[in-house]
């Protein structure tokens, strides 16, 4: 196969975006003179927050090191937990006061008898992980999507690829919980490969993926940064895509609570969300994000090297260094934490904010693929998305720090932010779901 080795697929969206584009972002260089919001008195002063070593953890580490939480009143402990059952177990068991949890955590609680109900306070980021496939796949003739023509193109490549072998490859993903796990079965089911018949889904703590993809017990593996760029680097396996292709501004992380902790701390948890809220503010302002690599790095937070981490930051992202072609593309928005402009993102819309429309998303995926022993769009949905995005409560908090709102809670997605440039309508679910042929 010719190959082509520009990305006209979707890359291009991305050049010359700039950060720190709000107007309402918080400036460190004049925090004293700011008021501070006075939610009334915490319940809590002490509390303890779960992360995994990924990106994603950005905001909570930087509301730490520049002093977000204490101007809020919290004195905050930090829990680095390996897998998201960690997180779920934490929370469930009341070691954890909150977490950057997956996404779809929250939702799957209110579907599932099994799992301790949450809610999801609000958005900690945008976008942020990649697909990771093992020197295996290079050798097999694949390549990174930057590689191809068009997605079609690596979708006829790797359709043949995956149909060789005789049983279906291991793959693996951090959790049944991640936002991973859906983008890559959207990913699959896009190219009509079936994800539960033709791949074998196996949950590996994200730190440990790239040794279990060097000693070749899996295929690739879906995962947030900094575990793609570090097999990137140490010529483990290359990037095949990343997801903001398969979603362009899906939702990754959330803060996620339990609803009873929720209901004994309101004050509290309206404190940690401002602090969170300007945390985001401050780590999509570009001059900051050097020295953010540089705080996150360190062996107490992200355990990892400069190298690893930059790329995602920064923008400068690599899918490949196994031969001499240079495949570093611009990806200003790899990470976005509060706001930026580009074609998918326009103001007054913004990360932080807890679309309902993004849970309707998740829970048509959720019976798509027969998560959660759910079949069925529930007919009680609305009352399900109520519980677990609580907006009343962000939008309270974002008045008091002056941000505007969206106009509305439920946000049409179009086509072509879509790999499979299929329109997603909110406020019709059902014919939404009923137009995926491929499903559980």
């Amino acid at each position: 196969m010719k190959r082509r080795y520009f990305f006209k697929y979707t890359a291009s969206v991305t050049t010359g975006l700039a950060l720190g584009a709000c107007k309402n972002w918080f400036n460190s260089n004049n925090a004293k003179e700011q008021n501070i919001p006075n939610f009334g008195k915490l319940e809590k002063t002490y509390i303890t927050l779960g992360y995994l070593p990924t990106l994603d953890a950005t905001p909570l580490i930087i509301a730490q090191e520049k002093g977000f939480f204490a101007r809020y009143g919290l004195t905050v402990g930090f829990s680095r937990q390996l897998t998201p059952n960690d997180l779920e177990n934490g929370l469930s068991g009341g070691k954890l006061d909150g977490a950057v949890a997956p996404f779809p955590l929250p939702l799957l609680s209110a579907v599932s008898k099994k799992i301790t109900p949450m809610v999801s306070l609000m958005t900690l980021n945008l976008n942020g992980s990649a697909i990771t496939l093992s020197q295996k796949s290079w050798l097999g003739g694949i390549r990174p999507i930057t590689d191809y023509y068009n997605f079609r193109e690596f979708a006829n490549s790797y359709r043949r690829y995956i149909r060789n072998f005789n049983t279906p490859q291991s793959f693996a993903i951090a959790s049944n919980t991640s936002m991973d796990n859906y983008l890559y079965r959207y990913w699959l089911a896009a190219m009509g490969i079936n994800p539960d018949q033709e791949i074998k889904l196996t949950e590996i703590a994200p730190s440990q993926m790239i040794y279990k993809l060097q000693a070749g017990s899996i295929l690739g593996y879906a995962v947030a940064d900094p575990w793609n760029q570090q097999a990137v680097l140490e010529k483990a396996g290359f990037i095949a895509d990343v997801t903001r292709n398969i979603w362009q501004g899906h939702p990754n992380k959330v803060l996620a609570t339990t609803q009873s902790w929720l209901k004994n701390n309101p004050v509290t948890a309206r404190a940690l969300m401002a602090a969170l809220i300007e945390a985001c503010q401050y780590c999509d302002t570009v001059e900051n994000r050097p020295e953010i690599a540089q705080i996150i790095a360190q062996n107490k937070y992200l355990n990892t090297s400069l190298t690893s981490l930059e790329p995602g930051l920064l923008g400068n992202y690599n899918y490949s260094s196994l031969d001499n072609n240079n495949r570093q593309q611009n990806l200003a928005d790899f990470n976005i934490f509060s706001f930026q402009e580009t074609n998918y993102l326009k103001q007054p819309n913004h990360v932080n904010y807890p679309w309902r429309s993004h849970g309707v998303w998740l829970l048509t995926q959720i019976v798509r693929w027969h998560q959660a022993d759910v079949s069925e769009y529930p007919k009680d949905a609305d009352k399900i998305l109520d519980e677990t995005y609580p907006i009343g409560i962000y939008e309270e908090v974002a008045k008091a720090l002056e941000i505007k709102l969206p106009e509305d809670k439920l946000k049409k997605e179009p086509a072509t932010v879509f790999i499979d440039q299929r329109e997603f309508d909110p406020s019709e679910p059902v014919a939404y779901l009923n137009h995926f042929e491929l499903r559980a």
